[in-house]
């Protein structure tokens, strides 16, 4: 994972997910709020490692933000649906850093670098990321 893929280009991704815009997810100028930005974001990180077996609720571990960037491409307005793009930009022995895009047609409107790190649930420390699921990343 040496290269880094442009995240405003539609291309770079192989995992989406579809988001509709709400009428609640606007601001009093009527854009889509940054917060409801992240929450496109969440789901679409969710959904990729709930694919890749993580947030099961007989699981030893979970997944934790550790840290998040958000660069604002363009303005996004209601009614719309957008796709998210997901991938894998590093995958260290405890965490793993995601790069997502948001989309409307091919335009950007947003990119997101996440770190996130496995904690083991009971002792709430960071645990080594299962092969399991390093495998499963490795293909998204």
């Amino acid at each position: 994972m040496t290269d880094t893929p442009d995240l405003t280009n539609p291309a770079s991704f192989r995992f989406w997910w579809e988001e509709r815009v709400r009428f609640a997810d606007l601001d009093a100028l009527g854009h889509v709020n940054n917060n409801a930005i992240g929450v496109y974001f969440e789901q679409t990180r969710v959904a990729l490692l709930h694919d890749a077996g993580g947030f099961r609720d007989d699981s030893p571990w979970t997944v934790v933000v550790a840290r998040t960037v958000v660069d604002y491409k363009a303005e996004l307005l209601y009614p719309n649906t957008v796709r998210v793009g997901a991938r894998l930009l590093r995958l260290g022995n405890t965490s793993l850093t995601l790069g997502c895009g948001i989309f409307l047609g091919d335009r950007c409107i947003a990119t997101q670098e996440v770190v996130a790190v496995i904690v083991d649930k009971a002792a709430h420390r960071p645990t080594p990321i299962p092969e399991t699921l390093r495998a499963k990343l490795l293909e998204a």
